[in-house]
């Protein structure tokens, strides 16, 4: 019996099995030890607009990097960055308000921010 491969990719299907068997085994996990260390530095996203196939292929090639090192024998550790998405975000929707005729000094904080979190939660 041939099993048909969906036409699209559900992660519920396989994702949390394969990310409680990383936590079990402790793959997250690095600590200083004799093997040489191998580190990426994961990017934090930025929400300047929709994501497109240049950010998958940047988290694309730090995985096949993070696991070329493991299986060298090298300290491999992928960690996230911290963030800084927030001035690029800022300089975007200062851009789409001044579009719109809106100057950003004009509007005050609190408006401000209502306007970032619908950019944020559109892009």
């Amino acid at each position: 019996m041939t099993k048909e491969i969906p036409s699209q990719y559900d992660p519920s299907t396989t994702e949390e099995k394969w990310y409680e068997y990383w936590l079990k085994h402790k793959l997250f996990k690095s600590a200083p030890d004799e093997r040489e260390p191998y580190t990426i530095v994961i990017p934090p996203p930025n929400v300047t607009g929709i994501l497109h196939m240049g950010h998958m292929l940047n988290n694309t090639i730090q995985d096949i990097l993070i696991r070329r090192a493991r299986m060298q024998g090298k300290n491999a550790c992928w960690v996230p960055g911290t963030d800084h998405a927030s001035i690029a975000t800022e300089s975007k929707v200062v851009t789409k308000l001044k579009n719109e005729g809106i100057e950003k000094h004009d509007i005050g904080r609190e408006e401000f921010l209502k306007h970032a979190w619908d950019w944020t939660h559109k892009h």
